[in-house]
């Protein structure tokens, strides 16, 4: 049969995220093909997108096949099952690759999806808000995911938490996302969802379905934390590019994502931004507006950034600073020690 090389790898492109990194699943490193759709699954999540002109059944190792086809110069290939190998020719060039007509990965836990719900268009910006915030200490439970209830999405690890406001309500009951799923989420234009048995799904105008169990547990209530009475505080000119100065020595491991960490430090009127990792060590002190108690809070680099992008100022008290846009707010617990009094 004839393929479209490029409409091929596309598809392929598009459920990679879905590969597990070691086959502790049988065929979960393998793209599946069934039913006209090349499927992935790891156990945690499981992506499928259509494939043209391919309604074949089986698996086949996917960084073998990924690998060749990326290489291929021909835009169209021919692909031909032979009892347990698919032989692809592209051109002069031809390759045989194992070929298990035997789909063995467990899609039947997926289960069956319910009825489709569009979501807003910004549901996408709240899930790239809100995981970063989520902890991987699997011991804190339901703080490993992305709290969805109705038009509120919640991230936190208990030290940090951010309460994002979506346009459009979520049809579905509350549920707990995985912060590692919606990190794989944040990739697709999704604008559908649907409820499952344990798993959560969602749909992309391509036709991409992405499908992720879902997290039990009771979410805290967070509402609390957003009620207190502060002074504002304005961040100085300067703060943006030496945010940027303190990432390149920022690669920590304190967010779910491992994404870099910077420290900030309020004394009477003094900012000081400060960072390690393994390279090495940065610290830069601007004059701010501070007369009160010292304060100090830790957080990722780049989510400041982007904070500070939309508001140069903060509220603080009651052992926190709070930061808020047009849809979000994030609240960051402070901390005190001798060295900044």
């Amino acid at each position: 049969m004839e393929v479209n090389k490029a409409e091929l790898l596309a598809a392929l492109e598009k459920v990679k995220p879905g590969l597990a990194n070691r086959e502790l699943i049988e065929q979960a490193t393998s793209f599946a093909f069934l039913g006209g759709r090349v499927v992935t699954y790891n156990d945690e999540i499981s992506i499928s997108h259509p494939v043209k002109d391919l309604d074949v059944t089986g698996a086949v190792k996917a960084e073998a096949l990924y690998s060749f086809l990326s290489r291929v110069k021909e835009d169209t290939i021919t692909m031909e099952i032979d009892d347990n190998q698919v032989k692809i020719t592209a051109g002069k060039s031809v390759a045989g690759l194992v070929f298990e007509q035997e789909v063995k990965l467990p899609i039947e836990e997926v289960g069956e999806i319910g009825t489709w719900h569009p979501v807003s268009e910004d549901f996408v910006t709240g899930l790239k808000m809100c995981y970063p915030c989520c902890t991987k200490d699997m011991s804190l439970g339901v703080l490993t995911c992305v709290y969805v209830n109705g038009q509120v999405m919640v991230g936190s690890d208990s030290y940090q938490i951010i309460k994002y406001q979506l346009d459009q309500e979520v049809a579905l009951d509350p549920f707990l996302l995985p912060a590692s799923s919606a990190h794989t989420l944040a990739r697709y234009p999704i604008t559908e969802i649907a409820s499952g048995q344990g798993w959560v799904h969602f749909k992309t105008k391509d036709g991409t379905i992405i499908s992720s169990r879902v997290f039990e547990g009771d979410y805290p209530d967070f509402d609390v934390y957003f009620e207190f009475e502060g002074t504002e505080i304005e961040f100085p000119k300067g703060t943006t590019e030496a945010l940027e100065r303190a990432e390149v020595f920022s690669k920590s491991d304190l967010t779910i994502m491992d994404m870099p960490v910077v420290t900030i430090s309020i004394t009477k009127n003094r900012v000081n931004i400060s960072a390690q990792d393994q390279s090495g060590w940065f610290k830069e002190t601007l004059p701010i507006k501070h007369t009160g108690e010292p304060i100090k809070f830790t957080t990722n680099v780049q989510f400041l950034l982007a904070l500070l992008s939309q508001s140069p100022s903060c509220v603080y008290g009651e052992g926190r600073i709070q930061f808020a846009g047009e849809k979000w707010t994030h609240l960051i617990s402070t901390m005190i020690s001798e060295d900044d009094v």
